[in-house]
């Protein structure tokens, strides 16, 4: 293994000790320097592999030291990297100009400082040289900066991440990622996810060193980074519809089996899981789509009253229930009523209508599903009424089914079934 030169450049004694103790964990001879003269003496003399080298320093400023450095021939090809309290963009952008390879900002963090001496120092690296590569904690460099840093890089080299017993990696390759997974997450449902942890591990490895990871990503860093973005801004909202009250991981056998049959593997495996058996971290955690989309056809199922609070008896689940925009005909022996919104279950009807029929009424209800000929002639009672419009649900009324047609339960709760299939088919619509 061959141990790397680096000359590193400030006239505070203290901001060289960080930066040599940041470089103690890579194989790497540090070389010191207090002004800018001394720079230009050791860079002709000593020919470092790297510069790393403040901007404000006597004698000759670090923007002065790059541009002389880039002059001579003898020092042209040494990378340099500035470090210094200067922070601003139009110092950033001046020192890039230059000829920089990259531009830090004081104050430094360890862990990121040797995560980007790496970086440099594997692009101008000769074919017979071999590097250690970089680790730290999430913690300290989290997970984006090490992506956006990999971008620049246009390298091929693998990122290993891990956090308690979960286990990750992104393949770089050519500055793009190209594979990535996490637990049996893939592709970009293993990005999404792995943007999320802020506690854990990382290791940059030889990408070869990985084996074959299958999980193909096809879109940009940039765009991957802006959507895991906003999915984390979402998902605390959608984990409070699900947690408050609590919600059972559960849905009708006829619901999961349609979906199955109807959604891609990915959705028919999330709502394969909501047999009662699992919690919601526990679906969460099996589940093959990152948090913010499983948390979205969670919170699709819960809309729809397939998924209820865990205190929900079974008696008072009424099954599932969508919100059908058709028209429906209602009557009692007094008044005939029409409307053209309600809430359907494979039980009964939720009406919402100015004039509630009274408690025990009997009603004779008309209406046709979606894409079905036939009508529906159902009779039903009046169960619950409300004529308060800020209670839940509003004004309106609640018929349960007494006398149906021989299959018309069946029907419905096929019907439903479909249509809620659709609905969690479309929750998670971006890829």
């Amino acid at each position: 293994m061959t141990t790397w030169r680096v000359l590193i450049a400030d006239d505070e004694p203290m901001a060289l000790r960080m930066m040599r103790d940041g470089l103690a964990k890579l194989s790497v001879a540090v070389l010191e320097a207090r002004d800018g003269e001394e720079v230009m003496r050791l860079a002709k003399a000593e020919r470092p592999d790297l510069i790393l080298l403040d901007v404000i320093m006597p004698r000759m400023d670090g923007f002065q030291v790059v541009s002389r450095l880039k002059l001579d021939p003898a020092t042209a090809e040494i990378p340099v990297m500035f470090i210094s309290a200067m922070g601003a963009s139009k110092d950033k952008v001046r020192g890039l100009d230059l000829g920089a390879e990259d531009y830090l900002a004081k104050p430094i963090d360890s862990a990121e400082l040797r995560a980007r001496v790496q970086m440099v120092l594997r692009r101008i690296q000769p074919a017979h040289r071999v590097i250690p590569m970089a680790s730290g904690q999430l913690s300290a460099m989290n997970l984006m900066s090490l992506i956006q840093m990999f971008e620049g890089d246009r390298g091929a080299a693998c990122l290993m991440l891990a956090r308690g017993e979960e286990r990750g990696a992104i393949v770089f390759d050519d500055g793009r990622i190209s594979q990535a997974v996490q637990g049996n997450r893939k592709g970009k449902a293993a990005v999404y996810q792995l943007i999320a942890w802020r506690e854990g591990t990382f290791q940059m490895v030889a990408s070869d060193a990985t084996g074959q990871i299958e999980g193909p990503v096809d879109a940009p860093i940039q765009a991957l980074l802006m959507e895991g973005v906003r999915r984390l801004d979402e998902i605390p909202g959608l984990r409070s519809a699900l947690t408050k009250p609590p919600l059972r991981m559960e849905v009708p056998p006829i619901l999961r089996e349609t979906i199955q049959a109807q959604s891609r593997p990915a959705n028919a495996a999330v709502v394969s899981l909501l047999d009662g058996t699992r919690d919601l971290d526990g679906v969460l955690g099996e589940s093959p789509l990152d948090e913010w989309a499983t948390l979205k056809i969670l919170d699709s199922l819960r809309q729809t009253r397939a998924l209820l609070p865990v205190d929900t008896g079974r008696e008072q689940r009424g099954g599932l229930r969508l919100l059908l925009e058709v028209p429906i005909e209602y009557q009692n022996l007094q008044s005939f009523q029409k409307t053209t919104a309600f809430s359907l279950t494979a039980n009964g009807v939720f009406l919402r209508t100015a004039t509630p029929f009274d408690m025990g009424d009997q009603v004779v209800l008309r209406f046709q599903l979606p894409g079905q000929e036939a009508h529906i002639n159902v009779t039903g009672q009046v169960v619950w009424r409300n004529m308060d419009p800020n209670k839940m649900g509003g004004v309106g009324m609640g018929i349960r089914f007494i006398e149906a047609a021989a299959g018309m339960k069946e029907a419905v709760e096929r019907h439903l079934a479909q249509a809620i299939a659709v609905q969690v088919s479309d929750a998670e619509k971006r890829e």
